[in-house]
């Protein structure tokens, strides 16, 4: 029998080489006034700001671009600011994960009053959004977080060393367009932690307590086409079929997580990334075989179903799956340990007591203090 559920996406989704050529058909139906919101270099670097700015020459466009670390208050605030003075009738956010997360909080704050610590999840003053903001479009970079699909933007709170969410239906895009030519010239690096991040995504919202049938259908499909995507452009970075299958993988998780939900991975993820200065796929990519190790008795049938005829009968699909993921690792050059990021033992208990909240509430069985610090030192 199916259960019933919810299915939460944004209203418009494009897919497909060349999409972005639909942007100013998009914008014109809100105004003339545009609000670009980027990177801090990469955009302007990469030529695609000149490119961009000759597709909307008929339009007001004010870039703004956001810092290199993650969306903390602070920076939201700074472009919330620039926002307000600017008055625009829509904002565009073209980046990775950190670029839509921030644009998707300028969108829905910057009519809001106030402050951005006033309306994050455990930290704030519990104040939710009560109307949509200004209109906002998402354009992926990176194939990895899947951001443009998602009702919450992930911010740092330099104060008390953690990140946590900012949620509502009224920061959901009015539309997505995922244009896989803006991946084709990601660094190698770039490329396979972002493409990592959208991995753990995938199998993380598959195997979830909250995992809902249809996305788990989505998931099923687009989870082989991630891992061979992953495994030609670490060797071919220019492949377009291979950016068009991570570009997708990437989209599908970004849908997938926002209606099933996570799993310990991120738990820890999140516990981390408000205590260091980490790339977030990067620590996904370090914790996902020590989960999946914990995780085993509970999903095997799962890991099975991902991968009917690829998984021989005899072997252990979680095993190996582990392999094929140690393999990727090796691809794309990932550590499997942060012990170069200045993480000490004496960390353990702090990180264990922090891996907590909505990602961890997922994991397909709950862990116990004592198991979260042995899956930490396993990854020191």
């Amino acid at each position: 029998m199916i259960q019933s559920f919810s299915f939460e996406c944004p209203e418009t989704i494009l897919f497909g080489k060349g999409t972005r050529e639909e942007l100013p058909g998009i914008i014109r139906q809100y105004g003339k006034k545009v609000c670009i919101i980027t990177g801090a270099s990469w955009f302007a670097r990469s030529g695609w700001q000149d490119r961009f700015k000759k597709l909307l020459k008929d339009f007001q466009i004010e870039f703004f671009s956001c810092s290199g670390r993650e969306p903390s208050i602070k920076s939201i605030q700074g472009l919330i600011d620039n926002t307000r003075v600017f008055s625009p009738d829509i904002i565009v956010g073209i980046g990775g994960g950190s670029v839509l997360d921030s644009a998707k909080a300028v969108s829905g704050l910057v009519r809001a009053e106030g402050n951005v610590a006033d309306y994050l999840e455990g930290i704030g003053k519990g104040i939710s959004l009560q109307k949509p903001g200004i209109p906002w479009i998402a354009l992926p970079t990176t194939s990895g977080t899947g951001a443009e699909v998602t009702k919450n933007s992930v911010v740092k709170s330099d104060e008390h060393k953690v990140k946590k969410s900012l949620r509502s239906r009224f920061l959901l895009a009015d539309a997505v367009i995922v244009d896989p030519e803006l991946t084709l010239e990601l660094p190698l690096s770039v490329s396979g932690i972002a493409g990592m991040d959208a991995l753990v995504q995938l199998v993380e919202s598959y195997v979830s307590k909250k995992a809902k049938p249809f996305p788990r259908a989505l998931v099923k499909q687009a989870l082989p086409v991630m891992f061979g995507a992953l495994k030609k452009i670490a060797s071919h970075p220019p492949d377009s079929e291979a950016r068009t299958g991570a570009a997708y993988g990437s989209l599908v998780s970004g849908l997938s997580l926002a209606n099933s939900g996570l799993g310990a991975v991120h738990g820890f993820a999140s516990a981390l990334g408000g205590l260091y200065e980490i790339p977030h796929g990067l620590i996904c990519a370090v914790f996902l075989n020590p989960v999946l190790k914990a995780n085993a008795d509970v999903i095997r049938n799962d890991i099975m179903e991902l991968f009917p005829g690829i998984v021989h009968k005899k072997a252990d699909p979680v095993e190996w799956l582990m392999n094929e993921v140690t393999l990727l690792l090796k691809l794309y050059g990932i550590k499997p340990h942060l012990k170069d990021y200045g993480i000490g033992k004496d960390m353990v208990d702090t990180i264990a007591g922090k891996a907590t909240g909505s990602s961890m509430s997922g994991n397909p069985r709950e862990l116990t203090m004592e198991e979260k610090r042995k899956i930490i030192l396993e990854v020191l």
